[in-house]
């Protein structure tokens, strides 16, 4: 009896707490939201507006722990560029290089045009020498071309011809075959023929020469072909080799954390 008494009178002494709050007037959503965020000024009213809050991610991408990226070397491939540098050094050696056989003929048409210079160049300073041989010295009056007989013949002085005999023979040797007003000085019955023979030997050493530096040019240009097509050699060799690019994308839950991951890959 005096338990039921006492609940009771626990019952009697919360009614007039809980009437209290009944009358209390409740919030409005404005109210509520006025006091969560600041009132900005619009004209002469107060509009309160709500903040969103923003949050960043940042995000590494690399290697993660269990990757399985790495490195694969492709079985065959050729560098273009050591291609390139191997032929512009050494026609055909670029195309050995890759594989191709084609190098072996870049190779003998650099020996040959190497040979071709040396050669016509030798058959030159021989053509020149020989020249010069066959004049002899100015200053002897019993060479075949000289100044005392030349002075004799026409009555005058050598001038310009002696300067270069002094200064520059190959233009002394190079200014008698070309003018034709120094040939009384030529020694023979016929001064004329001793003149054509010596100028014969002259234009053959300047044919000579001038077929050694074409064969100079076309060695150059053999090292330039060589080395492009080198270069397309090792493209071409490439080209069954080369990797595509695929994208994997993947998402998962890890340690009770959605994760997300995305790859290129190259197929090989």
């Amino acid at each position: 009896m005096r338990r039921v008494l006492l609940l009771l009178a626990l019952v009697i002494a919360a009614q007039p707490a809980r009437s209290a709050r009944a009358t209390e007037t409740p919030a409005t959503g404005q109210d509520a939201a006025s006091k969560l965020a600041p009132a900005i000024l619009r004209g002469s009213a107060q509009v309160p507006e709500l903040w969103l809050a923003q949050r960043t991610i940042d995000r590494e991408w690399g290697l993660s722990d269990d990757s399985t990226y790495r490195t694969v070397d492709v079985q065959g491939w050729k560098s273009e560029g050591m291609a390139l540098l191997l032929s512009g050094a050494l026609p055909g050696a670029g195309q050995l290089y890759v594989g191709e056989g084609s190098g072996w003929f870049y190779m003998a048409g650099e020996a040959l045009l190497w040979a071709g210079r040396v050669v016509t160049h030798q058959h030159g300073v021989q053509s020149r020498d020989q020249a010069a041989a066959f004049v002899g010295d100015p200053n002897d009056s019993t060479a075949t071309w000289s100044f005392a007989r030349y002075a004799g013949a026409t009555g005058g002085s050598a001038d310009q011809l002696e300067r270069l005999w002094a200064a520059d023979r190959e233009s002394y040797y190079q200014a008698l075959a070309s003018d034709p007003s120094y040939r009384s000085g030529f020694a023979g019955a016929d001064p004329g023929i001793a003149y054509e023979s010596y100028r014969g030997m002259r234009d053959d050493a300047q044919d000579r020469f001038r077929q050694s530096r074409n064969f100079e040019v076309l060695t150059w240009v053999n090292h330039a072909v060589a080395a492009f097509d080198a270069l397309r050699a090792a493209h071409f060799h490439n080209v069954p080799l080369r990797r595509t690019l695929e994208l994997q994308v993947d998402g998962r839950v890890r340690r009770g954390e959605p994760q997300f991951r995305a790859a290129l890959l190259r197929r090989f």
